[in-house]
């Protein structure tokens, strides 16, 4: 990236790689770290396209349906 003309990669920050040092140093210095968070299911995109269509039918036929 920092060979790429007429790109700023100033206002880009690596997220994971600040996260896996951080997690590195943390090992090294003997120190245990806290357990990783429950994912999250996954959201239904199939079923929420189908309830915020019901949804506006309902709002276009005056609340009836």
């Amino acid at each position: 990236m920092d060979e790429m003309v007429g790109v700023d990669i100033t206002g880009f920050h690596d997220d994971y790689a600040q996260a896996l040092n951080s997690l590195v140093d943390t090992l090294a210095a003997g120190r245990t770290t806290a357990p990783p968070r429950e994912p999250q299911p996954p959201v239904d995109l199939m079923a929420a396209l189908e309830e915020s269509v019901r949804d506006a039918r309902r709002a276009r036929d005056g609340g009836h349906g």
